[in-house]
């Protein structure tokens, strides 16, 4: 298998296009549909310890979906996945992206470090075809603080912290063709939006919208962050997102 650091992140390749424009402005005749995603990690139990791997250690906050949000378009089935949420009408974008995490995982956010990329897609809505720009931040974010505010669609028992490996050795929440639901499974779409974001923070960073301010908060982490990745790799988990396997697998 190729190492880590090269391979060329999956969404310069994916048919999810990459775009670098600012944040655009509220515009009642624009169909598009705004989405945030927001990644958080957590490295305060990171160690040096040899015997134990830093894939075990970093944590990542993830929200476990009983249901479709009454606002998703997309119509997905119960899973574990990203803090994501559309755009409010009128509503500013980084407070948007401070709202769905708190909403959905308790957990407030301290700080939003950057904008990583934004994803292109076109989803289907009432036999119409429109345009879906999911904006994803990294951001810094705390320990439960609060009730769940979305307690009809979000499990609010699950602690929203995994382990990187964990995430990663999680099942699909559902195959290729929509079906083999498991609503103990992770979206596919959000944990390669995960792997694109690790992989372009730790080797890429100049490919990011915000890269600079990325690659300075990263930096007292980022030996242990690849360290988790090339572990993740050895293991096999990293397999689905090689460019022959990455087409094969469910979005």
């Amino acid at each position: 298998m190729e190492r880590l650091a090269d391979l060329v992140p999956t969404f310069m390749k994916s048919g999810e296009g990459f775009l670098g424009s600012p944040d655009p402005l509220f515009d009642p005749n624009n169909k598009t549909i705004l989405t945030v995603s927001a990644i958080a990690l957590d490295f305060d139990y990171t160690t040096s310890d040899p015997s134990k791997s830093r894939a075990d250690e970093i944590k990542v906050l993830l929200v476990k979906n009983k249901k479709p949000s009454r606002k998703s378009k997309e119509g997905k089935p119960g899973g574990f996945g990203l803090p994501t949420g559309q755009l409010e009408s009128k509503e500013a974008m980084l407070h948007a992206v401070e709202r769905e995490t708190q909403d959905e995982s308790g957990c407030s956010v301290g700080k939003i470090v950057g904008k990583l990329f934004v994803v292109n897609k076109r989803i289907k809505i009432d036999d119409q075809t429109v345009p879906n720009e999911i904006h994803v931040f990294l951001v810094e974010a705390s320990e439960p603080l609060c009730r769940i505010w979305e307690v009809s669609e979000i499990d609010g028992s699950v602690d929203p912290w995994t382990p990187l490996r964990q995430v990663f050795e999680m099942s699909l929440a559902q195959d290729k063709g929509g079906g083999n639901r498991n609503p103990n499974g992770i979206y596919y779409s959000h944990l390669r939006r995960l792997y694109n974001a690790i992989e372009s923070m730790v080797f890429y960073p100049e490919d990011l919208l915000e890269g600079e301010a990325v690659k300075q908060w990263l930096e007292p982490n980022r030996q242990s962050l690849m360290a988790a990745m090339n572990d993740l790799e050895k293991d096999g988990l990293l397999e689905s997102f090689s460019p022959q396997n990455e087409l094969e697998v469910a979005g």
